[in-house]
């Protein structure tokens, strides 16, 4: 993570919004008779779904007029509860750090905002039918980038306002 920031820094210059998305499908299987996740698996899970975030997050932490969007993992279509059911606790994980580390991003002198959008879905109800409704919530997962990354207005011209959208989720 580190070294591929800094090439991207050297190559491209000074990010204006980082995105970090997982780097890996969920299983679809937890505690099932037979196929039960294993300790290496679970760490990996834990690794690539949010010490992954944690990584990226401390590095773009570093950067002036940077904005950092966690996103978190998406359960592909038909995909029974298991997956569904780890998706849902690395959200809810998301949640807790997403709030602390954009009220103690506050406090540095970098100052960036972070904010979250969630890819996994509240409810097995809300997964797509169909391919158009696939469509249609890609293009809520770009408007959800654009949102969270647009360019806030600095504290000294609105304090409010500079602050209302940190540490803030958005579900696509």
């Amino acid at each position: 993570i580190e070294g591929a920031m800094d090439t991207a820094l050297t190559e491209w210059g000074r990010p204006t919004i980082v995105v970090s998305t997982p780097q890996t499908e969920l299983p679809n299987r937890l505690f099932e008779d037979g196929a039960m996740l294993s300790p290496t698996e679970f760490r990996d899970i834990v690794e690539q779904n949010l010490t992954l975030h944690f990584r990226v997050a401390r590095k773009a932490s570093l950067y002036d007029d940077c904005q950092l969007v966690l996103v978190s993992p998406d359960v592909p279509l038909g995909t029974e509860g298991p997956a569904f059911a780890i998706a849902n606790f690395i959200k809810t994980t998301l949640h807790a750090f997403t709030a602390t580390l954009a009220v103690e991003n506050e406090r540095l002198v970098h100052d960036v905002p972070i904010n979250q959008i969630n890819l996994t879905r509240r409810v097995r109800s809300e997964e797509p039918r169909n391919e158009e409704e696939h469509e249609e919530e890609l293009k809520r997962f770009a408007r959800a980038v654009l949102l969270v990354g647009a360019p806030l207005p600095d504290a000294e011209d609105s304090r409010y306002r500079a602050r209302i959208y940190r540490g803030t989720s958005m579900t696509v």
